[in-house]
């Protein structure tokens, strides 16, 4: 509603309430003045007529040619008057006929006539059964020498003072109308001074609430709506200014959490999480919803829960070192909790979760590989040393003998030359600083060139070697050495652990996008256990067994990394005395393949 309109109804309002008061006061006033006036007259003129009857009734019985009394004097006065007996029997009324008297109820009941009876004088205002309207009744009682003759009632109808309220209540009704368009005149005047300004101030403030700070008020007036323009004016600047503030603010909080590597939690004083970084929300599946939860409903651990407990309460920085599972995998985070105290009130606190999986791996992986190069070296020089020393301080004159352990000590001296190069190799994929030289090469011709190196020790074995489903030109784009090097490591470990007399199978698939590789073998075999970690750098499955072969525990390792520099996968499938399958794919990205 306008401005203008809440002044009217304003204005309306203040004149409304007086004049009901004012009007309910001078109609009850009046109507109990106007009824006073006539109870006096009517009063007045009983007694007048009780004079009358007495005065001519006196040492007399009444009869009924009182009848004829009470019509003349009901004429002179221009009232209604009845006589009612002693027994309430009416003799006499300016109303009604004589023959029709006898038919009139019995009125001794009639509040007026008791009242007349009891103090000599009774007044009752009610509807008349008789006439059917309101009327007024005065009675009085007549009884001369003591002597209870009955009581004349003079009546007047109150249709008249009906008529005098229902004028005055009009007349007051126009006065207020009157005075209704005389406040909308003013109205009018006035709201064209004060509403502008207000309504211009309003729209003003409504623009602000909605975010327009840029929003200017001029009320056109002095005084305090003038202030109060100027004042929104000042207040829409600051708030703008404000806003600005912190919305750079906030934008770069946003800036640096999404830069963040690591994940931030943020808690309220209720340990209730309010925000969460990038970072957090893809590493849990709860995340998406967890504002409004505590830390545990959404990280099951209770030494983060009681973390953030004591950071609230007692406002010292805690740090734990937490290993969480995800869908992914299990990681390990560096968690540091502090408390947020803005004006020396705390209202939180912040956990920042430094993702160290990585660095607990390379840990383990360089633990693992010192443990295991020292134990890969220490059995060849040992036997490199004790035959050494042997030839260096015993007089063998057996040539024979001295053959035997020089050849000794160049199988070991080859083992450890083999060893490096493929330690070498392994680091330089692991670490991609080998080139890849990418051409055009055929599969089929790397596979047979393949075959060929390993052909003499799978002879020696009466291993037969033969390549199924693969097409005479199947084409990738990839490094012809490193390709070649994988096949080779596959094909010699396939005929490391495959019995005398077994047999090797290649296959070669066109999968579509993807060209597939799987060398199969009639072997030993390899453990379900293990075969989740057969890849790994000098992971055995039989350590004896395998070092007897002359095996350094690399050629898988190297293999799956040159497969995965060329963007491909390796797989194994394995029963135990059922065989092995080797098997890794290259993409065809940017090939021709006929």
């Amino acid at each position: 509603m306008k401005f203008k309109w809440k002044l009217f109804f304003l204005y309306l309002l203040i004149v409304l309430i007086p004049f009901l008061a004012a009007e309910r006061y001078l109609t009850s006033h009046l109507k109990e003045r106007l009824l006073q006036q006539i109870e006096n007259r009517l009063s007045k003129e009983a007694l007048l007529i009780k004079a009358i009857i007495e005065k001519d009734y006196k040492n007399r019985a009444p009869s009924y040619e009182i009848d004829s009394l009470i019509k003349r004097m009901g004429k002179d006065i221009n009232e209604r008057i009845t006589f009612i007996d002693a027994h309430g029997t009416v003799l006499g009324d300016t109303e009604i006929a004589p023959d029709n008297l006898q038919n009139i109820e019995d009125h001794s009941g009639r509040p007026e006539f008791i009242a007349a009876f009891k103090a000599s004088h009774g007044v009752a205002i009610r509807y008349s059964t008789t006439l059917k309207i309101d009327m007024m009744y005065v009675a009085a009682k007549i009884a001369p020498q003591g002597e209870f003759l009955g009581v004349v009632r003079v009546a007047v109808p109150l249709t008249q003072i009906k008529d005098l309220m229902q004028k005055t209540e009009y007349s007051l009704l126009t006065a207020f109308v009157l005075c209704a368009v005389l406040i909308l005149v003013l109205n009018i005047i006035v709201s064209r001074r004060l509403s502008k300004p207000v309504e211009e101030i309003t729209r003003a403030a409504e623009e602000i609430s909605k975010g327009n700070f840029d929003v200017k008020v001029y009320p056109g007036v002095r005084g305090e709506l003038g202030i109060l323009g100027r004042s929104v004016n000042r207040m829409a600047s600051e708030i703008r200014k404000r806003v600005s503030e912190i919305t750079q603010e906030k934008e770069t909080l946003q800036t640096i959490l999404r830069g963040m590597s690591d994940g931030v939690m943020v808690v309220n004083s209720q340990g209730e999480i309010t925000l969460i970084n990038r970072v957090l929300h893809d590493l849990f599946p709860g995340m998406p919803t967890a504002i409004g939860k505590t830390p545990v409903e959404v990280i099951r651990n209770a030494e983060l829960q009681d973390g953030f407990a004591k950071v609230l309460e007692e406002g010292e920085t805690f740090k734990v070192e937490l290993s969480v599972a995800t869908p992914e995998a299990d990681k390990i985070f560096d968690v540091t909790i502090v408390r947020l105290m803005p004006q020396d009130k705390t209202e939180g606190a912040v956990a920042v979760f430094h993702d160290i999986t990585d660095l607990k791996r390379i840990e383990k992986v360089r633990r693992d590989f010192v443990a295991n190069v020292s134990h890969e070296l220490r059995t060849p020089l040992t036997s490199i040393k004790g035959y050494a020393e042997t030839l260096c301080d015993e007089d063998i004159e057996d040539v024979s003998k001295a053959r035997s352990f020089a050849q000794i000590i160049l199988k070991h001296a080859n083992q450890l030359s083999g060893l490096v190069q493929d330690l070498l190799s392994l680091t330089r994929l692991e670490s991609q600083s080998t080139v890849l030289i990418k051409k055009e090469i055929n599969v089929r011709e790397v596979l047979d060139a393949s075959i060929l190196v390993v052909k003499p020790s799978a002879e020696k074995k009466r291993l037969t070697i033969q390549v199924e489903s693969a097409p005479e030109k199947i084409m990738v784009r990839a490094d012809k050495n490193q390709i070649g090097q994988a096949l080779v490591n596959l094909l010699d470990n396939a005929v490391k652990y495959t019995p005398e007399g077994g047999s090797i199978t290649v296959v070669v698939e066109d999968a579509g996008k993807e060209v597939h590789v799987t060398v199969k073998d009639t072997g030993i075999g390899i453990p379900r256990k293990d075969l989740n970690r057969i890849f790994e750098r000098f992971y055995r499955v039989d350590k004896n067994r395998s070092r007897e072969m002359g095996g350094t525990g690399l050629g898988l390792s190297i293999v799956k990394h040159i497969i995965l520099g060329h963007g491909g996968r390796v797989w194994v499938r394995s029963e135990l005395e059922k065989g092995s399958a080797f098997s890794f794919s290259l993409p065809k990205e940017q090939s021709h393949n006929t």
